[in-house]
């Protein structure tokens, strides 16, 4: 108030503005004790997670198991895939941030209870798994739908707080030089986290 010359309702609609923007927490205690929100540091998002992040990221397993059933996965993958898949989801974080829930499935054409042992090892990535057994993720392509996100991604995310962060949705495919599909993955990225570049043809 003093270094502004302003009143106090004033002070206090600009700090409810910067917690409803997410970027001042308020612990809603009696003393108010209100913390700032430091944005995490943004990365391009361009390779396999581990190997984009090196020593900064880590995974955490959420779901490892290959699907027998047409009804545990969704039915977009089963235009692609044939059963069984294995599916493979992870919490990942850097700099001990959560950052990203990657939702992947892996065609049959690979050797699925292997891979589904080896990944059991959180520090394992996944395509260089795929190049040690012969199979060359070479191309990706991928799309991309801004959206809020929902309870269960805000509790994993740890974006209850942030209601104002929203995340990016990527359907990603990966493929080998043949054009074979290795991956379908469904990825959900907190968009205060991540930049993506891309560079295309036009078509004139």
């Amino acid at each position: 108030m003093k270094t502004f010359e302003v009143h106090a309702a004033t002070i206090q609609q600009a700090v409810n503005a910067l917690i409803a923007e997410g970027m001042v927490i308020s612990s809603g205690s009696s003393s108010t004790r209100r913390t700032v929100y430091k944005p995490p540091e943004r990365s391009v998002r361009n390779s396999g997670f581990l190997t984009e992040t090196g020593d900064r990221g880590l995974q955490e397993i959420l779901e490892l198991k290959i699907i027998n059933a047409v009804d545990e996965i969704p039915e977009a993958v089963m235009k692609y895939f044939s059963l069984p898949v294995l599916k493979y989801i992870t919490r990942q974080f850097r700099d001990n941030i959560p950052v990203a829930i990657s939702e992947a499935y892996l065609p049959n054409n690979l050797p699925l209870e292997e891979f589904q042992e080896v990944l059991k090892d959180p520090s394992v990535e996944l395509y260089g798994l795929m190049k040690k057994h012969g199979f060359n993720p070479t191309a990706c392509r991928e799309t991309l739908v801004i959206s809020s996100p929902n309870q269960e991604e805000q509790e994993l995310l740890q974006l209850s707080r942030l209601t104002s962060c929203p995340v990016v949705r990527i359907t990603r495919l990966v493929y080998d030089p043949k054009h074979n599909l290795l991956e379908y993955c469904l990825l959900v990225d907190r968009a205060d986290c991540y930049e993506f570049h891309y560079e295309f043809p036009l078509m004139v």
